[in-house]
């Protein structure tokens, strides 16, 4: 309908300017420069507050998976060092089993079977014994395929990685304690949600070894582990090799953990009431921590969902099978089968970011903005009586933008790919007109300089000065600046407009933006409007 509205304002005013009236209205995103009009451009300052980000929302029950979830740290001496875990429950598997259900023993002929129902019963006359052999959790690296055609092996290259890849990190994986509810505990008709600083109980380390490191490695395409051939008590009488290999060979992280804990905790109680139901699981073992531990090494993003490469802890065992072979009463080896039940990080799922303050504070002309659990800034524009004054002027608003550059001298190594304005209306946010009026021309991307180098962020509000200008907007409300992230900060999703601004935020890269210090000179933020005046000799 505001669309409509846009238009019948646009075709307005141009009926009247052809026509010579005196009297326009103000409308948005056309310039007229003609005889009885000129164009004009002038520079407001604006007012920049720092604004510190102590948590955001991380959880995927609303938005059912995020876009990544980091794991690591990323320390930038010149933004918040950032420290960044999950927590995930696991899904469900129904009736898995550790035993045979009928023992080869128990199937006897009555002597009168014609051939068919003999080799029906012969087919039956199997023990199969199950081993235990390995459990790891399995995660996928977001990773991109540069192999090349003649190229023997894959290779592939791991993808937004932030830090230092080559330093190795330690990792643990805790049994959650914390039961991840969907739904509100206070009020189970509305849904649950959890920040980025949530807590969760549960000191019991999973790992097989207490000081297992790694480091994100685009190599790591194949995880060798040993399946173990068993006699009819069970016992091991030896091993083979096996490999475990994902779809196109994807990387992916290996985290063994205690086999025999996690039989105790799993195999044992795989026929107990807590795996009858997923209700039943999901409140006996409520899933896993995986959390990195130092101040050194690299952020890694991954998607714990994916088609052939999902996150998930991974059970091995082995059955080795032996047969009642025709006319004979004993067991005789007949071969070994590889198998694995997996649970997949699926169901409630939440990041944890643990900020550090910078070790170099921003410069006195400077501000940052920050990802995740980092920093934002309130923009003031139009300030004392500036917005009174144009209000009072028959003037048509061609453009308007805000300009924020970067400050060179701080690290810009991992620079957010873009940036968002929005409303500040005391709750999480709203989108101003712009961002869904203007979808093509809104912007806020990292723009770069003539030598390729980071240079700044526009982002143009036209319509929004617009409406503030002829009423539309009744109040000047501050505008907030962070980080844009994927996924949630589109004000159209499927088609459906959604002008709420909502805290998800999972791009820890920051920036250094020039604030609206006159000794940064033309390098200051600032609102630059460009517009239409009628002559005065009209």
């Amino acid at each position: 309908m505001k669309k409509i509205v846009y238009i019948s304002v646009v075709l307005s005013s141009l009926f009247l300017v052809i026509s010579c009236e005196k009297d326009f209205r103000e409308i948005g995103g056309n310039i007229i420069n003609n005889n009885s009009f000129e164009t004009k451009q002038v520079t407001f300052e604006v007012e920049i507050i720092p604004e510190n980000i102590d948590a955001v929302r991380a959880d995927n029950i609303a938005i059912n998976q995020l876009g990544e979830y980091w794991l690591g740290v990323y320390n930038n001496s010149d933004y918040k060092r950032i420290t960044s875990s999950f927590v995930s429950q696991l899904g469900f598997i129904q009736n898995p089993k550790t035993s045979d259900v009928v023992p080869a023993s128990s199937i006897v002929s009555n002597g009168d079977e014609t051939d068919e129902e003999e080799a029906a019963l012969q087919a039956q006359r199997i023990d199969s014994f199950f081993v235990l052999d390995r459990v790891i959790l399995k995660l996928p690296y977001t990773a991109t395929s540069i192999r090349e055609s003649t190229d023997n092996v894959p290779k592939f290259r791991l993808d937004s990685i932030l830090g230092d890849a080559t330093r190795n990190m330690p990792l643990k994986v805790y049994r959650n304690e914390t039961f991840l509810n969907s739904l509100n505990p206070g009020n189970p008709s509305e849904s649950n949600s959890f920040l980025s600083d949530a807590d969760y109980t549960g000191t019991e380390v999973l790992n097989e070894d207490m000081g297992f490191e790694f480091f994100p490695n685009p190599n790591d395409t194949l995880f060798v582990y040993d399946r173990n051939v068993s006699n009819t008590s069970g016992v091991v009488t030896g091993t083979y090799k096996d490999t475990l290999k994902l779809t196109n060979a994807n990387p992916f992280l290996t985290v063994p953990l205690n086999t025999a804990r996690m039989k105790e905790l799993f195999w044992d109680k795989f026929g107990d009431p807590e795996f009858a139901t997923a209700n039943a699981f999901n409140d006996y073992f409520r899933g896993l921590v995986v959390k990195t531990e130092g101040t050194e090494g690299s952020m890694i993003p991954f998607r714990l969902l994916g088609t052939n490469t999902s996150a998930s802890l991974e059970f091995f065992y082995t059955i080795t099978r032996y047969e009642i072979k025709a006319g004979e009463s004993t067991l005789s080896p007949k071969d070994t089968i590889g198998s694995s039940y997996t649970f997949p990080l699926t169901g409630v799922r939440n990041s944890k970011y643990e900020p550090n303050p910078a070790t170099n504070a921003a410069p006195v002309n400077s501000f940052v903005v920050q990802g995740t659990a980092g920093s934002k800034a309130k923009i003031n524009i139009l300030n004392g009586t500036e917005l009174q004054d144009l209000r009072s002027r028959n003037i048509l608003v061609n453009d308007a933008s805000l300009i924020f550059n970067i400050d060179a001298s701080r690290d810009t190594t991992y620079l957010p790919l873009r940036l968002l304005i929005y409303k500040d209306n005391g709750e999480e946010g709203e989108q101003i007109t712009d961002s869904y009026s203007e979808t093509n021309s809104f912007g806020g991307f990292l723009a770069d300089d003539a030598d390729g180098k980071p240079e700044s962020y526009t982002i143009r509000i036209t319509d929004y000065i617009s409406d503030l200008l002829n009423g539309t907007e009744t109040d000047n409300l501050p505008l907030v600046l962070r980080v844009y992230n994927i996924g949630t900060d589109s004000p159209i999703v499927n088609g459906l407009l959604d002008i709420q601004v909502r805290s998800y935020n999972w791009d820890p890269r920051g920036v250094t933006l020039f604030n609206n210090s006159t000794t940064n000179g033309e390098k200051r933020a600032k609102l630059v409007l460009s517009y239409s005046e009628e002559k005065e000799n009209n």
